[in-house]
């Protein structure tokens, strides 16, 4: 279940940042304060019993409920009142908790962004812009203000508290994306960049009615769930998704040239995830050794266990000598009681020839779910791989979907994964051997230092 889940919560954060930037809102609409009110407090009863998240929240969400109670109330349409849930939501720190759209306040006109802003190390860059403006706006331009206000404090303020990520990088990740949205279709926002040259210039930014053509992206290529090609003597193969089932037989197809490689190098850059067994499955050609992913917990909540532990909790003089039983029902009245799932494990049944040459597996912030558990089964692998790249997305686990008033489906983070070892990498990001950060100039040349580092390191490798 874990692969339908994961990929919907992933889906589902998407579709939310993108109709906020792509559709027209209805702000008439007005949900009554009691349904209002009851969505509020479902998603506080709910995440209180289930979230799997709170120590890396640090919130007291008891009195954050209350505190939001006047704010919920004070809102005037259905839009403010979504406004408000999304910043309660955000207090989690989650990736995969969220608020669902509102889906029925969006109108059949369609708005379309001209400008695409990607964050490097909380500095905002342009990334792509319409052919029209590329001379007006050169590529890797810097976003310095946005009406006035300087980017990262704009940002900060305007953007960031209405997002629900697990991890810093995401974060601002997300905040790049959605710097430019809202209900009024009319709104210019005056911006300020600096452009790779260094010259101050001025862009009035507002949205379209109709699409563009961009210097960059190319919306009429198909899409590839796998893409090989040979660097010299290093075979390179492009792995864009866990969640197509198809990807196995695409792997082996290319078997053949991958046996007469020097060098592989495994690019999963990419890679949102899907089904964690697939990755396992390409893992298998890689080693004869079984494979072990990350183990799970979730909160057990036992009432009689909470009304025990309730009682219990009333004498703290006995708290230094407590049994197991009465640690485990206080633990339980505390919401920290604990069931441990088993640790993912798969069989090596692969019978042909394995692959042994050198192994670089690229990361970057978009290597989620089902591909973050490729990299802790491969972290089980060590030394068999060298992963070189960025941190990755940092968010996995199994949302719990949940319904609220005037809101399309809703989803709480229920399941705790880790390494087996314990170690967390959900708010972290898998760290890979080798850190390369993000470069603007790959976007303004064309180039792609990651890959060429990791060919340069390869190169040592099997020299």
């Amino acid at each position: 279940m874990k692969k339908l889940f994961t990929a919907f919560a992933a889906l589902g954060l998407f579709l939310s940042i993108s109709t906020k930037s792509f559709a027209q809102i209805d702000t008439v609409a007005n949900l009554p304060d009691a349904d209002k009110l009851y969505g509020l407090s479902k998603f506080w009863e709910e995440t209180s019993y289930n979230f799997a998240y709170f120590d890396h929240a640090h919130v007291n969400w008891d009195s954050t409920y209350r505190a939001y109670i006047p704010k919920i109330l004070a809102t005037k349409n259905t839009w403010q009142y979504y406004e408000v849930m999304e910043k309660f939501c955000a207090l989690l720190k989650d990736g995969h908790t969220g608020i669902g759209f509102p889906g029925q306040l969006l109108t059949h006109k369609s708005r379309y962004k001209w400008i695409y802003i990607e964050n490097f190390d909380k500095h905002f860059f342009v990334t792509d812009i319409p052919v029209q403006y590329k001379d007006q706006v050169p590529l890797g331009s810097e976003l310095t203000t946005v009406d006035g206000v300087p980017a990262k404090e704009y940002a900060e303020k305007e953007i960031i508290p209405y997002i629900s990520e697990s991890t810093e990088h995401v974060l601002w990740n997300n905040a790049a994306y959605m710097m430019f949205y809202g209900t009024d279709s009319t709104r210019v926002w005056h911006l300020k960049l600096r452009t790779p040259k260094g010259k101050m210039i001025d862009y009035n930014y507002q949205f379209h009615t109709v699409r563009t053509q961009w210097v960059r992206r190319k919306f009429n290529t198909p899409y590839k769930a796998m893409d090989f090609k040979k660097i010299g003597d290093i075979g390179y193969v492009k792995l864009n998704t866990f969640g197509d089932d198809s990807l196995i037989y695409k792997f082996k197809a290319i078997l053949p040239e991958l046996y007469t490689c020097k060098g592989i190098i495994l690019d999963i850059r990419d890679n949102g995830g899907g089904d964690t067994g697939i990755g396992a499955e390409i893992l298998k050609y890689f080693t004869d050794k079984r494979l072990v992913g990350s183990t799970w917990r979730t909160r057990d909540n036992i009432s009689a266990y909470r009304a025990w532990g309730t009682y219990a909790m009333r004498d703290t003089t006995k708290f230094e000598h407590l049994d197991d039983w009465h640690k485990k029902v206080v633990l339980s009245a505390k919401g920290n009681y604990w069931y441990k799932g088993d640790t993912m494990t798969f069989d090596n049944d692969i019978k042909v020839k394995k692959i042994t040459c050198p192994l670089i597996v690229l990361t970057g912030n978009n290597t989620a779910s089902a591909a973050e558990d490729f990299l802790v089964i491969l972290d089980g692998l060590k030394p068999r791989a060298t992963t070189m790249g960025q941190r990755t997305y940092g968010s996995t686990g199994q949302p719990m979907p949940i319904k609220l008033p005037g809101l399309d489906e809703s989803r709480i983070c229920t399941k705790r994964d880790t390494y087996p070892d314990g170690r967390d990498f959900v708010g972290i990001g898998v760290i890979p051997d080798i850190e390369i950060p993000r470069n603007v100039n790959d976007v303004i040349d064309g180039t792609d230092n990651v890959l060429d580092a990791a060919v340069k390191e390869m190169n040592k490798k099997i020299k």
